[in-house]
């Protein structure tokens, strides 16, 4: 019986982690420039970021300091098994440097912050990666606004939960962009 208390109060408390560790504080962001406030955000929770024009990652947060420069801009995310939530992805408003997103495992991004990435990064947007993710078929529609999407990487459940939606999501994103590669993990 006490282990269960331990592991409920523990859930309790990581939830309030996740929760503080994913607040979008706008003062911050306009303080530091969105970039540089989704490079933090990112590192905080395990993710990594590369910018336009540099070769390397950085990967952890004692490489932020990077991302301090006016000129700093996000070109890529990879966020594998990161504790982003859907409400996090606030942060993505401002990125208009942002091409790739990966995703894999981040079991809290559901359709509401596939929506917002989708509303936030429809120029630049050119790969994603919900694989893995809270996504489900018929958030898929949010995709719809990324015209220059050429790659959608994602687990064979979207196929299957409910194949018709699947079936039109695809065609539609297929029709808006003749060259996208769709891999089914």
């Amino acid at each position: 019986m006490a282990i269960s208390r331990y592991l409920k109060k523990s859930r309790l408390f990581y939830g309030f982690i996740n929760v503080a560790f994913n607040h979008y504080d706008k003062e911050r962001v306009n303080k530091i420039g969105a970039d540089a406030a989704a490079a933090e955000w990112l590192l905080k929770n395990e993710g990594s970021i590369r910018g336009r024009g540099f070769s390397s990652w950085i990967e952890d947060y004692s490489g932020v300091s990077v991302c301090y420069t006016p000129s700093f801009k996000i070109a890529q995310i990879k966020a594998v098994d990161a504790d982003i939530t859907s409400g996090g992805c606030e942060h993505f408003k401002g990125l208009d440097y942002l091409e790739s997103i990966t995703l894999t495992g981040c079991v809290n991004i559901g359709d509401y912050g596939l929506q917002l990435i989708c509303r936030h990064c429809h120029k630049t947007l050119e790969m994603i990666d919900i694989s893995g993710t809270g996504v489900t078929t018929s958030g898929l529609k949010h995709l719809l606004a990324c015209s220059n999407l050429k790659s959608l990487k994602h687990d064979q459940r979207l196929c299957y939960s409910n194949e018709q939606l699947y079936s039109e999501n695809l065609e539609n994103l297929k029709e808006l962009n003749k060259e996208l590669e769709v891999v089914v993990l």
